[in-house]
């Protein structure tokens, strides 16, 4: 089982299954794949592999995203990335490549129409306990010719860690729950994670169980109201085709690695299971000091336009504060909606905040302090310009 980092356990049962879901977006000239799977995280060298099988479907270009659940196998998921485990690998290709077959030729026209709404209770930034967050989710609601809802596509900013570490049972978790709460026998629905490096439902779950997931996921299909909240149909929609930048970061330096190691808790102010994850933290920084890595980090942002929407996509666990500063930033005066993607075409670990305390997030990060508004500066810089061309089409 992946996501914790005191596992030793396999996989014991299933709770729910895990799922691969794709939505395609098609226009005369393009067509988009978004590709989501109930993993932990999906590592570069299986996101390029599904890349070129799909391209073989009639799929232009594609985004293959993990729902971040940790009720899942292990995906290679370490700081930095890794290499997917063969078995996983060839598991998930075959998955992504039936249900692409599956969504191209199920397309049909449809609109598309952009909605957030604040979600009250749902989840808060984990390291703070006395900062109320009403959590933005995001939703692309899908309609037919006839304006009825067929099909939505949210995006949750949330850690789908309802389930504790010690459950050794495969689920979607709380991606799971929002499917099921959404969901109707004509209706589909994908869950993505967002910028949910920071939040977590751990102040506000009231239990660890599968109906703790399914309250929770029923609260956010109240607070969406999708047949109440639906803004008027946009333009016809285009697809502006993703755009790409890649962004060099540094690693962490020996003395930001050895502030981690040496770092003090203030026992007063944790719990035992706090105190537990910072030093699993601390030992991974240590992991990361012996490999004494010097070249930079990787990393590619995209940005893709979807009719009034601009979807981003980061391969990485970022801050809501950085999701957010994205959104802000490439949003112009009755410009598209921006939607921000984390988990996406690969792995790099926690992206933070510049200015974030030393918590479990900070001491895992492979790279420097700042490295998350680099990342955000670059990303809202894409997301604008692709939003952009959304009025020349």
């Amino acid at each position: 089982m992946g996501g914790y980092a005191d596992r030793t356990d396999g996989v014991q049962g299933v709770l729910d299954p895990l799922e691969v879901h794709v939505v395609t977006f098609a226009d005369d000239d393009h067509r988009f794949a978004l590709i989501v799977a109930d993993l932990v995280c999906v590592n570069s060298d299986v996101a390029g592999r599904i890349h070129a099988t799909v391209g073989a479907l009639h799929v232009d270009s594609c985004w293959v995203a993990a729902t971040h659940t940790h009720a899942s196998p292990e995906a290679g998921c370490i700081p930095g990335g890794s290499t997917t485990p063969s078995s996983l690998a060839t598991r998930l290709l075959t998955a992504a490549r039936a249900a692409t077959e599956a969504a191209v030729a199920n397309e049909q026209e449809a609109t598309l129409h952009p909605t957030r709404v604040h979600v009250a209770g749902l989840a808060g930034r984990r390291n703070t306990v006395d900062t109320p967050t009403d959590i933005p989710v995001d939703a692309l609601v899908v309609t037919d010719e006839r304006d009825d809802v067929i099909g939505t596509i949210v995006v949750s900013p949330v850690h789908p860690t309802v389930l504790p570490a010690d459950n050794s049972y495969v689920s979607a978790d709380l991606s799971g729950g929002i499917r099921r709460a959404l969901g109707t026998g004509h209706r589909w629905v994908v869950v993505a994670t967002g910028a949910a490096g920071n939040i977590s439902t751990r102040h506000t779950r009231r239990g660890r169980t599968s109906s703790e997931i399914d309250r929770l996921g029923q609260l956010v299909a109240e607070q969406l109201k999708i047949d109440e909240r639906l803004p008027a149909p946009p333009d016809q929609v285009r697809i502006r085709p993703p755009a790409t930048r890649v962004i060099e970061l540094e690693p962490k330096k020996p003395d930001e690695i050895d502030s981690a190691i040496r770092f003090e808790l203030d026992n007063s102010r944790s719990d035992e299971r706090s105190r537990v994850v910072l030093e699993q933290g601390r030992r991974i920084a240590g992991e990361l000091a012996a490999q004494a890595r010097t070249e930079p980090y990787r990393v590619a942002v995209q940005a893709v336009g979807l009719g009034s929407a601009t979807l981003v996509s980061v391969p990485a666990e970022l801050f809501l504060e950085l999701g957010e500063s994205i959104r802000a930033r490439a949003s112009a005066a009755n410009g598209p909606a921006v939607i921000v993607l984390g988990y996406t075409n690969g792995y790099l670990g926690y992206l933070t905040t510049g200015d974030a305390p030393e918590t479990y997030e900070t001491f895992v990060s492979p790279v420097r302090r700042g490295s998350g508004e680099h990342v955000a500066e670059a990303a809202s810089t894409l997301a604008q310009a692709v939003g952009e061309t959304r009025s020349r089409t």
